[in-house]
């Protein structure tokens, strides 16, 4: 019942293709949503190579990635300065071309017996092979399933089962790499429906395991696609059908030219990071790992309207920001990075490389690599959350001694991580008499919303408030395009029978 092949449009699709002739692009099924796309209508009209002048730099952007469908070193993928893909398996030794990193990732699949689901589940690679993976990938990003939302296709799990499934995973790949980060979801949407499919998920986790479910980032693609069971309109099933486990006939209902819709795409984006800040992962990174143009030339998509897409695409997340809705770890950008369907796959448009030798850039896949190569490297280093523990844990009115981990952040756009950049903690504003805490600590972090953690010790705290600051690269060691929130101040509550409260935070310009 389940393909593992990774693209996301529903087979019967191809069934109408197969009567192009009698299909008029834009032809509504059943009731479509408004299209605002008119508002990006100029770059439908584009040249199909947009016109970029070019760098020396060739340094891998972690916001740029690429989904992989055959090998990745037949392609000069250096050209497109790509920081990260995904070749939807957990290889053991993947090939790092230019530095970049490899996004491991667990097949699942939910067994049927007799025509029935049952709740036993299945993942690929599993025992030695999936230990051998973890080992190659020390601190690697775990995506666990392709799409489970997508009924028949992909991985196509219930949700109490992509649970079980999910918690399983987790506690694995953790106990064997505790720097491992594991990351849910994979909807092929963030369509309203699929947003059920995912609290159906999160509800199932409570139930059969008494927590809610960790995650340490979330992932969705975010193609747009019309949603209809084929249960309900067979005829009109092309898409993303309807999640199992969901009772419903149909979600969105869409239109082909949709596929490039602006509009909705944004909309999506922000539906999700809401959804994230109301269930409590307001504090994780957002991972697109999938999306592009799947619609073909035939159907109204050359490259040039592709084009046009990728770049609005591109604009978007570049600089989608939000206080409330950001992540913090990132400058609260919206999306930490995000991954072009495809290198290559004949069934489907966006392709960047043609498949022969000698396997060069196609329009689609030159326009990416224009569109990267006059981004300028960027580094942000800042602290952004403090924590601690303390011997003893109370202090009866007594000093404790205090171990504090800063947390720093890169919202950079760099793969190859910075530093290792000096940090100092401080009793009091070390700009006016403050007392440097314990010694130097050095930390390296990649950029993208990466994080790494200083630690020292700070012995004999008497009771009271203390306000404790934290310097990222207080001697301008490291060139950065923001030097005014190095510097940020916390405040640490000693009290009986608390030890310790991290109560505010605010930042400080840089001196």
């Amino acid at each position: 019942m389940n393909s593992t092949s990774p693209h996301p449009i529903h087979v019967r699709f191809w069934f109408l293709l197969g009567l192009l002739g009698l299909i008029t692009v834009g032809l509504a099924y059943g009731t479509a949503v408004a299209n605002d796309a008119e508002a990006y209508a100029p770059g439908k009209n584009a040249p199909a190579i947009v016109e970029m002048p070019t760098s020396s730099s060739t340094s891998a952007l972690c916001r740029f990635g690429v989904n992989v469908t055959a090998d990745i070193n037949n392609f000069d993928t250096t050209s497109l300065r790509m920081g990260w893909y995904l070749d939807y398996a957990a290889r053991a030794n993947p090939s790092l071309p230019n530095g970049v990193e490899y996004m491991p990732m667990i097949r699942l699949n939910q067994i049927w017996v007799g025509g029935q689901r049952t709740d036993d589940y299945t993942y690929s690679p599993s025992g030695t092979a999936l230990q051998n993976a973890i080992a190659g990938n020390p601190g690697a990003a775990w995506i666990i399933g392709n799409e489970p939302d997508r009924i028949e296709v992909q991985d196509d799990m219930e949700p109490h089962v992509y649970a079980a499934a999910y918690h399983e995973l987790y506690h694995l790949i953790k106990t064997a790499d505790p720097t491992a980060r594991i990351v849910a979801g994979t909807i092929v949407q963030p369509t309203p429906i699929r947003l059920i499919y995912l609290d159906m998920v999160l509800q199932a986790h409570i139930e059969q395991f008494g927590r809610p479910m960790p995650v340490d980032a979330w992932n969705i693609h975010n193609f747009i696609l019309n949603e209809v069971s084929c249960e309900y309109d067979d005829s009109n099933c092309w898409g993303a059908e309807v999640p199992p486990g969901v009772n419903a006939n149909y979600g969105e209902i869409l239109t082909i030219d949709d596929n490039d819709n602006m509009v909705l795409y944004i909309e999506r984006i922000v539906r999700f990071r809401q959804w994230m800040k109301d269930r409590g992962y307001r504090q994780v990174p957002l991972y697109l790992t999938e999306y592009g143009i799947l619609m073909p030339s035939q159907l109204g998509f050359p490259a040039s309207r592709v084009n046009a897409f990728m770049n609005n695409t591109f604009d978007y997340m570049m600089s989608a920001q939000h206080p409330e809705l950001g992540y913090p770890g990132d400058n609260y950008r919206l999306v930490q990075n995000w991954a072009w369907f495809s290198i290559y796959y004949p069934s489907f448009n966006g392709d960047l490389f043609n498949p022969d030798p000698p396997y060069n850039k196609t329009a689609i896949g030159q326009n990416f690599a224009n569109y990267t190569a006059v981004i300028p490297e960027e580094v942000d280093l800042y602290p952004w959350q403090l924590s601690s523990t303390s011997e003893p844990h109370l202090s009866n009115g007594q000093p404790v001694t205090l171990t504090l981990h800063a947390k720093i952040a890169n919202s950079g756009n760099l793969t190859e991580p910075s530093g290792p950049a000096l940090v100092r903690f401080y009793d009091g504003d070390p700009q006016n008499g403050g007392l440097q805490i314990g010694t130097d600590q050095f930390v390296s972090v990649a950029g993208c919303g990466r994080t790494d953690v200083a630690t020292i010790t700070w012995p004999d705290v008497p009771p009271g408030a203390h306000t404790v600051y934290v310097w990222v690269d207080p001697e301008d060691d490291i060139d950065e395009v923001d030097i005014s929130n190095n510097l940020q101040q916390f405040r640490v509550l000693v009290a009986d029978p608390a030890a310790f409260l991290p109560v505010i935070k605010r930042s400080l310009p840089h001196p």
